[in-house]
């Protein structure tokens, strides 16, 4: 009796030390390499590699992946400010990996990656040729954290566009900007402005005819009492698409 009674009472508290105990075993790698700089000041993004390599059992931790991710963040921050380029690109893959679950890491992560990083890699002796390979390269990368993200995400109208935004703004391919701008408008509770911009690119490629059919279907979904949908906006473009086709003029942007 007096055994059975010591058990229930000291069962649950047993089972939470050994939780406790493993929790704190998961995050001390990481706890290392936030609190250790190198000898040099920046962070070792070896070491980092080995620390988000354990995202899965971060998985584990519950609600104390959130804090982790968060500090991962500050000192993601902390890195921007003195332009280390492999530390802020370690750090943004260890915040994801401590938790992947808000959009906020992976779409300022990428914005990081696309239009910060190209810039501390040039110096002012840098050739044109080089600043247009820096920029490819940070965009790539940027392009291609943003598609784990929606490896653990999902199709999301927010990561497509971003995507679309770094193919526009930083590659100048109109045709995949165009793309992903379209995936990002068939999203559930997407923003109005993604439909408009596909329409746009659309006229900027030469495909009036193809832009006018797709305002024509988008406009019935968009509120009349709804400042963001901007329908007469819509509708404008529509008639001035009308007019470019019926004229034969299919150039005119």
């Amino acid at each position: 009796m007096l055994s059975s009674a010591v058990n229930s009472r000291f069962g649950p508290a047993v089972v939470a030390l050994v939780v406790l105990f493993a929790a704190r075993g998961l995050v001390r790698p990481i706890e290392h390499c936030l609190s250790a700089d190198g000898a040099d000041g920046k962070f070792n993004s070896a070491q980092f590699a080995v620390a988000a390599s354990q995202g899965g059992a971060l998985a584990l931790l519950g609600g104390m992946r959130s804090m982790l991710a968060s500090g991962c963040w500050l000192r993601t921050n902390l890195a921007w400010e003195k332009r280390d380029l492999a530390g802020t690109t370690s750090l943004i893959d260890l915040t994801v990996a401590a938790d992947e679950r808000p959009l906020y890491f992976w779409l300022n992560g990428a914005r990081i990656m696309a239009n910060d990083m190209p810039e501390w890699r040039m110096t002012s002796l840098a050739p044109k040729a080089y600043r247009a390979v820096a920029n490819e390269e940070q965009a790539q990368l940027a392009l291609r954290f943003l598609e784990k993200g929606l490896r653990w995400h999902g199709a999301d109208a927010a990561i497509y566009v971003e995507m679309a935004n770094i193919h526009l703004r930083r590659r100048g391919d109109l045709e995949a900007a165009a793309h992903f701008y379209r995936l990002a408008a068939e999203q559930p509770g997407a923003p109005y402005y993604a439909a408009r911009i596909y329409g746009e690119l659309l006229r900027e490629l030469h495909r009036p005819a193809e832009a006018l059919a797709w305002l024509r279907q988008t406009l019935p979904a968009l509120p009349r009492d709804d400042p963001m949908a901007a329908r007469d906006l819509v509708e404008a473009r529509m008639r001035s698409l009308e007019r470019e086709l019926a004229a034969g003029d299919t150039n005119v942007f």
